[in-house]
């Protein structure tokens, strides 16, 4: 059948998407197994027993060590590399000891705590009958002597029997009570036992599932007058327990008839099981259980019968090595990091008060211990080695192994060890590829685009989140409905659009601020900030007013100085022009007769004796020149053009000029000059 092209298009479009969807993040394997710190495993066992190792990310493969060094399949031992479980079928001797699982892939190892193998056993009482003489009222303590070895003693319980076989067990009563050593306590002898009753001391383990039986301890009962006793403390021991778990105290009282019991806290406070659920009685009061143990637990409780007579327990409360509390850091935790950066991992142990404190962790990368001679170069640690940092990631390659890993820390003290793994993974970083100005201008008519876009880890996928500040500090996230008149959101949040166009006064200066965009992923961010300036002053009214402004100072002084130019420039046309007139009126009449009269001559008369009677005036009606020519009928003729000084004789004396410049040569002294003599 063939297939539509479309259909074809849709196909190859699904097929696309699931193979980036299918991307992960390339990291180490992660246990999250859990492992108990002891295995108990009996060498004749009918049935297989299985440890399991489970860790996921990737393909991993599993390896099982004893001791270090890796463990071979074998008629005892088969251990399964791709489902990562060890079954012991059978085991010897040699079988038992310390099992690492280590689960690997390309990019780092896992590893679990260290594991103990232990043999489950039990073992015989010998045979050695004895004979036990009590008094009758009073207390009557049968030992239950060479207890064998039973491995776990958690799941070893003494069981006390009467007469001979397993069969009749002695039921702990309000009269009779089994210490925590596994001796039996009549508390106060009565005709219920007799000369000659046997009693015999036996051990159950619960993982074995077996029971052995001690040799019997037979009765020899005194009579006694004496039917009331006191209460006399005849038991009592100090218990030591882990953070978190369930103490048993117990105290056992004798009397008769039996007393009753109380308890008191550390701080002298009696006990109301009826009011809280952290404490609870058992054994007709002769045991208190404190739940879920604090290190605020610990100290010296006091039991008392009847008010009268009284023991105490101490509670030791104690632990292997755990994690500081009080450290807030992340403690051995899963760590994502972007290339280049600095990869930090915690293992801040302590121990409970009162303890010794933890060696200094050991730190190893995929179960291998971090050497000194890499230290400063690819790591770094504290001086009280509780912080590991690692340097410079980088991603794993062909050519180097990179910092992608499985890192754990490991410390101990008395009470036990401490072990945390956790993985780096490397990615790379976010790297920004559009990014806007920093800075921008604008004015009630813009309209700014502001574009952001990275790229990162192919198995991430980034966020864009917009974020203002104004200029009062007070910080709002942008979304597509914060403003929509004043922002713009593109739908993938890569492009923020600011628009003043519109705006009033108010909701323009609402723009100015700090805007940041925050790219990120879960395991990283980068952050770009932009600053939206304007120089438009916010004390402006709106609308803007449109009568002019009162020009600066210095323009006023150029204004006034182009005002002053032109009058002055005015002033000197008019004076020009005056002294032009001026100039055009003294060339019409020459005033030369005026002051030759107020000097005191007659110039009418002196013209007529030197013959210039017959010419015209200057200053009369008309130019009677005009018909006149000149020839020899004047007697001589000129003989030179040129005017001359030399007639008057002497030196020049100026004082025979005008004052405006004219020469008046007829009153300086003549000189005769009998070749030179003008008539007309």
């Amino acid at each position: 059948m063939k297939m539509a092209f479309h259909e074809l298009a849709l196909v190859t479009i699904a097929i696309s998407i699931c193979i980036c969807s299918c991307q992960v993040i390339n990291r180490p394997p992660s246990l999250h197994q859990t492992f108990e710190p002891s295995y108990y495993i009996q060498r004749e066992h009918s049935t297989p027993i299985t440890i399991h190792c489970k860790a996921q990310n990737g393909n991993i493969t599993y390896q099982w060590r004893k001791d270090d060094v890796a463990v071979r399949n074998s008629r005892q031992v088969a251990v399964d590399s791709k489902l990562g479980t060890i079954v012991f079928t059978r085991i010897d001797m040699s079988d038992y000891g310390t099992y690492q699982c280590f689960a690997s892939n390309q990019y780092g190892t896992a590893l679990s705590p260290p594991i103990e193998v232990h043999e489950a056993r039990l073992g015989s009482f010998p045979a050695d009958p004895v004979s036990q003489e009590c008094t009758k009222f009073q207390h009557c303590l049968i030992q239950c002597r060479n207890r064998p070895v039973c491995e776990p003693e958690s799941q070893c319980r003494v069981e006390w029997k009467k007469g001979p076989g397993t069969d009749n067990n002695v039921r702990v009563s309000e009269r009779v009570a089994v210490d925590g050593k596994g001796n039996l306590h009549i508390l106060s002898v009565t005709d219920e036992d007799w000369d000659g009753q046997q009693y015999g001391c036996g051990l159950w383990n619960e993982l074995t599932k077996t029971f052995t039986k001690g040799s019997m301890t037979s009765l020899s009962i005194k009579d006694s007058s004496q039917s009331r006793i006191e209460p006399l403390g005849v038991y009592s021991e100090n218990t030591k327990a882990f953070l978190g778990q369930t103490a048993e105290l117990q105290c056992i009282f004798s009397g008769s008839p039996i007393p009753t019991i109380q308890w008191k806290t550390p701080e002298l406070e009696f006990i109301d099981i009826s009011n809280t659920k952290k404490y609870e009685l058992a054994d007709f009061g002769r045991k208190l259980l404190v739940k879920n143990l604090t290190i605020n637990d610990e100290g010296s409780y006091t039991c008392i019968a009847n008010n009268k007579v009284q023991q105490q327990a101490f509670l030791n409360i104690t632990s292997p090595p755990f994690i500081n509390p009080l450290n807030k850091n992340p403690q051995m935790a899963d760590t994502y990091i972007s290339a280049g950066k600095n990869a930090v991992f915690y293992c801040d142990t302590v121990s409970v008060q009162g303890e010794k404190q933890p060696s200094p962790p050991i730190w190893k990368k995929n179960g291998k211990d971090i050497g000194a001679n890499r230290v400063g170069v690819e790591y770094s640690v504290s001086a009280d080695m509780r912080e590991l940092t690692v340097l410079d990631t980088e991603k794993p390659s062909s050519s180097r192994a990179g910092s992608t890993g499985s890192y754990q820390c490991v410390s101990s003290n008395s009470e036990g060890m401490i072990f945390k793994d956790a993985f780096l993974a490397v990615l790379d970083p976010i790297k920004i590829l559009i990014r806007p100005e920093n800075s921008y201008l604008i004015d009630r008519e813009s309209v700014i685009s502001l574009a952001v876009d990275a790229s990162t880890d192919p198995a991430l996928s980034l966020q864009y989140r917009w974020r203002f500040r104004n200029s009062n500090n007070q910080t709002t996230v942008l979304t597509s409905n914060t403003n929509p008149r004043a922002w713009t959101l593109s739908d993938s949040n890569r492009n923020l659009t600011i628009n003043a166009q519109g705006l009033n006064k108010d909701e323009f200066f609402q723009l100015i601020g700090r805007y940041f965009v925050e790219i990120y992923h879960q395991y990283d961010a980068e952050f770009v900030h932009i600053d939206v300036v304007t120089d438009i002053p916010a004390n402006v009214t709106d609308p803007v007013p449109t009568v002019p402004q009162e020009p600066p100072a210095e323009a006023n002084l150029w204004f006034l100085g182009i005002i002053f130019g032109v009058i002055l420039l005015i002033i000197v046309i008019i004076f020009i022009c005056c002294m032009l007139y001026r100039n055009a009126c003294k060339s019409g009449t020459y005033p030369v007769d005026e002051k030759e009269v107020a000097a005191g001559h007659d110039p009418e008369k002196e013209l007529a004796d030197s013959g210039f009677h017959d010419l015209s005036r200057a200053d009369e009606d008309g130019h009677k020149m005009d018909n006149i020519s000149l020839s020899d009928d004047f007697g001589k003729q000129i003989e030179s053009d040129e005017d001359s000084m030399g007639e008057y004789g002497g030196d020049l004396d100026i004082s025979k000029f005008n004052e405006d410049g004219s020469f008046i040569g007829i009153y300086a002294d003549k000189v005769t000059n009998n070749s030179k003599q003008s008539t007309v």
